[in-house]
C-alpha cells in the first residue's frame, strides 16, 4: 500500500523529470523517458535517469581513480555519468512497487558500468540484511 508521503514524493519526482525533458531535450532518449515516467528503470540508464524512474536509493560508488581524486563527492561521481562516463562503479539499491508489476514492493539493485545501467536483478537475501 502507497502511503501519502510516497505520493507526494513520487509527484514531485515526476514533476521534475518532465521538466527534465523539457529544459534538456535530446539529453535522455525517448525510450528512457517513457520508462521513467512508468517508473521503471532499464538497462542503459544512467544513474540520474534511475532516480528519475525509481525515486529514493541506497548506493555504493567506487571511483574511476584516474578521473576522480581521492575521497570524491559519490554524488558528483554518480551523476556526472550522464554528461561523463568514466570506469567508476556503482551500485544503486531501490525498492519500489512499479519496477515489477504485480508483485508488490520490491527491493533491487542496479549496477552501472560505463555510465550505464548493465545489470538489475534482486539482491540475495544475505545482501538484505543490516
Amino acid at each position: 500500500m502507497t502511503s501519502s508521503n510516497d505520493t507526494d514524493e513520487v509527484d514531485k519526482r515526476m514533476a521534475l523529470a518532465r521538466q527534465v525533458f523539457l529544459d534538456h531535450p535530446g539529453k535522455i532518449p525517448p525510450q528512457h523517458q517513457a520508462a521513467i515516467l512508468a517508473q521503471r528503470v532499464v538497462l542503459g540508464m544512467a544513474p540520474y535517469e534511475a532516480y528519475l524512474a525509481a525515486g529514493q536509493f541506497a548506493f555504493r560508488v567506487i571511483a574511476d581513480q584516474t578521473k576522480w581524486p581521492k575521497n570524491s563527492d559519490p554524488y558528483q561521481v554518480m551523476w556526472g555519468q550522464s554528461l561523463h562516463p568514466d570506469g567508476s562503479q556503482i551500485w544503486m539499491t531501490f525498492q519500489t512497487e512499479t519496477q515489477y508489476p504485480g508483485e508488490g514492493r520490491i527491493m533491487f539493485r542496479v549496477f552501472f558500468e560505463n555510465g550505464i545501467a548493465t545489470e538489475i536483478g534482486q539482491p540475495t537475501e544475505s545482501e538484505r540484511k543490516p
